[in-house]
């Protein structure tokens, strides 16, 4: 296994660090307005089932057989990765790209301890295990644990949390769903709070554009949860849910995809995830028939408060056009500008970074985007600030953890190692 690790960092290391501009240029060089016409080319549903009350105890001990720790020295491949600042952070993964350990790194990624929860090994007659995580600081979290299984078969699940950067594990009451996701489609975990937060089933297409989801909320910090909205209400159950975020317990946006409607939409609730709006999107101002014309969907929701937030829409019909959609009154009214593409991060009202293959950022709230690198690889994103990120770099069948310092422009081969 040693060696198979350093066979996917040689590899990585390649493709992932200082890669060239093209043409000889810097990114400053590169910096330009994107071209304004691109070339074509905590309450519940009552009827959701009630989920037992009590208070679960600590968990010390191993629930039978647990998934067992890595030893000291051992070379895993980070899959997830969430970083608090430049020196702390979580992160999830496992041997040969599994992602069934938690780990905490305090080096900015380089040296690892492993902090998995006492979750049942999988069984031999299951499909493997796979952690999803929300990490609220550098000793709060949770994670949930889901099979990978294609099947929608009922499947239990336990949400643990803890208060002490993994050292002790506490187990919400265990609870079944008819289903909780799969590899494509893995369930989504997120908390507005150290006691608020909200777990997302998603089991894939079921027909006609159908796409059941459970959403469920916590408000005593993961040990009990209830049913905000079940696959057999309406709200989310078309249309794939492609980002789902909450500003407060109350306030949050979906933006959905593979949806055969004629507008984007951004689906609204303000009751926690009970109810949900659809919200259609406006065209372009400069293009008020693209809308009639090409498959567009939102993706990458941003809030920054109830009110003030953003989102991603992109065509790819006939004409390949990213948008930019920003609002400051909660949807009323939006601005919407052509942005190159990518998942969004916001780190302020006007600053915000598009991350893919080519990386850019811009400074005026999405009126010009500076080119700032290209890589080879896609990848799964933590910033800290502007300057300072982690990336999950995937090529092909090889994963590595990747790190920059400088905004994005260089990036640096980490080996991730459980510290002795």
């Amino acid at each position: 296994m040693i060696r198979t690790a350093r066979a996917v960092a040689i590899l990585l290391l390649l493709s992932a660090c200082n890669l060239p501009f093209g043409q000889g240029q810097s990114p400053e060089a590169e910096a330009t307005a994107v071209p304004a016409e691109p070339a074509a080319p905590t309450e519940v549903s009552e009827a959701g089932v009630e989920l037992p009350t009590e208070s679960p105890e600590p968990t010390q001990e191993l629930l039978g057989g647990g998934i067992a720790r890595f030893e000291p020295g051992q070379l895993f491949l980070v899959t997830y990765i969430q970083m608090v600042n430049q020196n702390l952070g979580w992160g999830i993964g496992g041997l040969e790209g599994a992602s069934d350990h938690v780990l905490r790194t305090g080096d900015g990624g380089n040296t690892w301890r492993d902090v998995t929860p006492p979750e049942p090994a999988a069984s031999e007659t299951e499909t493997g295990k796979s952690a999803v995580g929300y990490f609220l600081d550098s000793q709060v979290g949770w994670v949930a644990y889901y099979r990978a299984s294609l099947e929608p078969t009922p499947a239990q699940l336990r949400v643990w949390s803890t208060q002490d950067g993994g050292d002790n594990w506490t187990a919400s009451q265990p609870f079944e769903l008819e289903f909780l996701g799969t590899t494509d489609y893995p369930p989504a975990l997120g908390f507005e709070d150290a006691e608020s937060g909200w777990l997302l089933a998603a089991n894939g297409p079921s027909g006609m554009h159908r796409y059941p989801i459970y959403l469920l909320r916590t408000v005593d910090g993961g040990r009990n949860w209830e049913i905000a909205l079940d696959p057999f209400s309406g709200g989310l159950q078309s249309c794939h849910k492609s980002g789902i975020v909450f500003a407060d317990r109350l306030t949050g946006w979906a933006t959905v995809a593979e949806c055969p409607i004629a507008a984007p939409e951004l689906a609204m609730t303000s009751d926690g995830g009970r109810t949900w709006n659809s919200i259609p999107l406006p065209p372009p101002e400069k293009r008020q028939t693209l809308f009639e014309t090409e498959l567009c969907e939102g993706h990458s929701p941003q809030l920054l408060s109830p009110t003030e937030g953003a989102l991603g829409v992109s065509c790819s019909t006939g004409l390949l056009l990213n948008y930019f959609y920003r609002t400051e009154d909660g949807g009323q009214t939006w601005q919407s500008t052509l942005y190159p593409g990518g998942k969004l991060w916001l780190s302020g009202p006007r600053t915000a970074l598009a991350l893919g293959q080519k990386i850019y950022r811009t400074e005026d709230g999405g009126q010009t985007w500076v080119h700032i690198k290209t890589v080879q690889w896609d990848g799964q994103f933590s910033f800290v600030n502007d300057q300072v990120g982690w990336a999950v770099a995937r090529s092909g069948d090889a994963i590595a953890l990747v790190t920059t310092t400088d905004g994005a422009v260089n990036w640096h081969l980490l080996k991730p190692t459980v510290a002795p």
